[in-house]
């Protein structure tokens, strides 16, 4: 199994990606366990991460910065174009 972002998020359940319901007991090659497997998805997680967010070492130097990219996938923050809005979502 590989990551599933950014297409989905990978679950945090028995037998998904990358489980997090993994006690102390757990054998390292458990099923839906496998040690080796599970190091592979998360390195696969964090390189997607890192495609998905770009590349750039620059930091926010005020408040409200948002983080902004190029075409060529490089990340810089700076102040927006616009004021952002607020969105409530009541439930």
């Amino acid at each position: 199994m590989a990551s599933n972002f950014p297409t989905s998020l990978d679950g945090n359940t028995t037998g998904s990606t990358l489980p997090t319901a993994i006690l102390p007991t757990t054998e390292l090659d458990a099923t839906n366990f496998l040690h080796d497997d599970m190091h592979v998805n998360v390195n696969d997680a964090s390189v997607a991460v890192q495609t998905k967010m770009g590349i750039g070492s620059s930091n926010p130097t005020t408040v409200g910065d948002v983080l902004t990219c190029t075409v060529s996938g490089t990340t810089l923050w700076q102040a927006p174009d616009s004021p952002i809005p607020l969105i409530l979502a009541l439930s």
